[in-house]
């Protein structure tokens, strides 16, 4: 009798061994390769917040052509925020990152976007487009518009509203 019940203990013993090493190798596979994972869907994610703005930049440029056009772009923020600045005629994506997508504090132009890295924790990542039209949200002629990532697309209607008194072509935005 004394023999079996040592068999038993020995098993339940070695299975928790067992389990143990097995759960402290999965843990340290994750430690290694999560971070890994994450970088990869930031670097996605950044590509993708590329193609958008491209998207955006194509349909502002469409509607310079006649008074009256309009475009709609489905927008849509997965990760960031995109700031329509009045101010200085610009929009742009801005993220937080666990990838460093180009060398932090030198902006590189790529076409009409500019990218910018920021050496923060995590990386920050700023696309950017400047205008040389007016650019407007709505009725508003000045400060900032700020979209943040939504679940659903954002309908992001781009509008040739013609020419301010001092004679720049008025490009209005808004979300319908």
């Amino acid at each position: 009798m004394r023999c079996v019940i040592k068999k038993k203990g020995q098993v339940w013993i070695e299975t928790v061994i067992y389990t143990l090493i097995g759960l402290t190798i999965i843990g340290l596979v994750l430690a290694v390769a999560l971070p890994k994972i994450n970088e990869k869907k930031d670097e996605v994610m950044i590509g993708q917040a590329i193609q958008a703005m491209g998207s955006i930049d194509d349909k502002v440029y469409e509607v310079q052509r006649a008074l009256g056009n309009r475009r709609t772009v489905n927008l849509e923020i997965g990760k960031g925020r995109v700031i329509i600045d009045m101010d200085e005629d610009s929009i742009s994506w801005v993220m937080d990152s666990d990838k460093k997508y180009s060398e932090p504090g030198i902006e590189v132009p790529m076409g009409s976007l500019n990218i910018l890295t920021e050496e923060t924790d995590p990386w920050t990542v700023t696309l950017k487009i400047n205008y040389a039209v007016d650019i407007r949200f709505g009725e508003t002629t000045v400060g900032t518009k700020e979209l943040d990532s939504a679940p659903t697309p954002y309908k992001l209607m781009i509008e040739n509203a013609g020419k301010s008194d001092e004679g720049n072509l008025i490009i209005k935005l808004s979300i319908s």
